[in-house]
């Protein structure tokens, strides 16, 4: 299945476009991180987010949020907004990292979700952010949903 993505985004600097471009890219459903059963919960959410990020080397201190809408399918309604970075790292670095990100939600999107929690989806905002340091104590409640980098 290939999906056409446009991005009509003239106010946005090139790095964004970049991004955001890289979460159109269609991988085929063999390549797709996904889990053997829908996911049901937050808390399996979670840990199906965690396997689709790779982490980059070089770029530990680096964090990346996304703001984004799914569906009661599990699929992305629009283009994910980057709401915060901080790129640690030289230039390459820096990009490797937002490519990251921007790979981990073509992975993982659209995701298997059983209908009760794809109604939750529906009317959830998620708040996203890969964060390349040690675990810490974060705000883990629902729909707020931070991702570190595995030590």
């Amino acid at each position: 299945m290939r999906i056409r993505c446009i991005l009509r985004l003239p106010s946005r600097g090139p790095l964004v476009r970049a991004l955001l471009a890289g979460a159109c890219v269609t991988l085929s459903a063999a390549a797709r991180a996904q889990p053997a059963s829908p996911i049901d919960n937050w808390a399996e959410f979670r840990t199906a987010l965690t396997a689709c990020w790779s982490v980059p080397p070089e770029t530990d201190g680096s964090l990346i949020a996304f703001r984004f809408g799914l569906d009661k399918t599990g699929a992305l309604r629009g283009p994910p907004l980057v709401t915060a970075r901080r790129l640690n790292g030289d230039g390459d670095a820096r990009k490797r990292y937002e490519d990251a990100a921007a790979e981990a939600l073509s992975r993982c999107f659209p995701i298997s979700v059983t209908p009760a929690f794809g109604a939750i989806l529906g009317e959830s905002p998620i708040r996203l952010r890969f964060v390349n340091t040690p675990p810490a104590a974060a705000y883990q409640i629902n729909s707020n949903i931070t991702v570190f980098a595995p030590r």
